[in-house]
């Protein structure tokens, strides 16, 4: 384990320093944290154990084994989300000496693109989900880039470190959002910007099918029963996507919805697979709360935080701690 990952990580439990010994252990409580395929595994037996773990360990690993995308996470590039991290963390120069952290990191596509066009920044990736170690295969080649296993409510981080926190979708699965909010807030530096994107309150069909299996012991399921009738899902929902694209093109409604935020999200083209990904999202994890921006940004206003922005799909809201 090199000197310059030690620096920045700390124990969880008691934020003390760590030394590299058979894992790295905590110079204060001994608590001792084993290295297993590359990745620090921070991450108590109970939240290794969690819904949440396996829910996205399977959702992830699938997506590695290609299961779902290839070329796109969630119908998205990596270019598309290079130039989303860009614009809500105002990106124009050199990330040179920052600590940028991915709290969530999923597939990990990201962290990776960041780390690789930031060699001179150091870029942690964090996730819960045991699907974590293929981040860490992948992205072998990134000397700047550490994996680590942990939870958003038990960072390994030392209060005030961390310079650009990015946690796109994440915390809104955890079954206590603003208690995870205050969490990453706690993290990020005097000056440092956090960004979190959460699910925006609104009627969504995708959510009504949840709804209405959620009586039937969804969340009890088998992941791979899941999986597969996402797949099925995904096939209608293909052809009604199709519709919309068609109308949307039509002369007179282009206009429309390009000043319509939701009218660009729910015409935008889509592909079987991203669908497939989607349904799983949307399906499998047993928490799935839903915010407004006004809400998101009075956490952040709590918590020291000024300079607020927002992205253009809600709910996304950047904020500099003060």
């Amino acid at each position: 384990m090199r000197e310059s990952t030690l620096a920045l990580l700390a124990c969880p439990a008691c934020h003390g320093g760590l030394e590299a010994a058979d894992g790295l252990v905590c110079k204060e409580c001994d608590v001792v944290y084993p290295v297993e395929d590359g990745v620090v595994r921070f991450a108590a037996d109970e939240a290794r154990a969690s819904h949440a773990a396996a829910s996205f360990g399977f959702e992830w690993q699938t997506f590695h084994d290609g299961g779902f995308e290839s070329d796109t996470v969630f119908g998205r590039t990596i270019e598309e989300d290079l130039a989303q991290f860009d614009t809500v963390f105002d990106v124009w120069d050199s990330l040179a000496g920052k600590v940028i952290v991915d709290a969530g990191c999923g597939s990990g596509k990201l962290t990776a693109a960041i780390a690789r066009r930031h060699p001179e920044a150091t870029v942690v990736a964090v996730d819960l989900n045991p699907a974590i170690a293929e981040v860490r295969k992948a992205a072998a080649d990134l000397p700047n880039l550490h994996v680590v296993q942990a939870s958003v409510f038990a960072l390994p981080f030392p209060e005030g470190s961390v310079d650009l926190l990015w946690c796109n979708g994440v915390i809104h699965h955890t079954g206590d959002t603003r208690g995870a909010f205050a969490s990453l807030a706690k993290a990020v530096r005097p000056g440092g910007e956090l960004f979190v994107w959460v699910y925006q309150r609104k009627l969504s069909p995708l959510v009504l099918v949840r709804d209405l299996l959620r009586p039937f012991g969804l969340h009890s399921w088998r992941h791979s029963t899941v999986y597969r009738l996402s797949r099925l899902l995904s096939l209608p929902t293909l052809a009604a996507v199709r519709v919309l694209n068609a109308v949307a093109a039509l002369p007179g409604v282009r206009a429309l919805v390009a000043r319509s935020t939701h009218g660009r999200i729910l015409t935008r083209r889509r592909h079987y697979a991203e669908l497939a990904l989607t349904w799983f999202d949307v399906l499998s994890p047993r928490y799935r709360d839903t915010y407004t921006a006004a809400e998101i940004k009075s956490w952040f206003t709590a918590s020291g935080y000024d300079v607020l922005r927002e992205y253009w799909w809600p709910v996304g809201i950047t904020g500099r701690r003060r």
